[in-house]
């Protein structure tokens, strides 16, 4: 994913992939990590078309609570 400047500036960075994606969790709507090309951290999106699901939307998947 490619982001562009202005907006990964506007964007919460996060040191580890497991930092962000603990974050997502408590988001009321499905986020997706990702590391930024520009400042080589970890972002949040909500842009999953073709992207692998992070853990805790498979596990949310497994136990039959629906997406939010």
């Amino acid at each position: 994913m490619r982001t562009r400047p202005g907006i990964c500036n506007r964007k919460k960075r996060y040191a580890s992939r497991e930092a962000a994606e603990l974050a997502a969790r408590d988001a009321p709507f499905r986020l997706r990590a990702y590391r930024c090309e520009l400042c080589r951290q970890f972002h949040l999106t909500s842009r999953t078309k073709g992207m692998k699901l992070p853990p805790h939307e498979i596990e949310r998947a497994r136990s039959g609570r629906p997406p939010v």
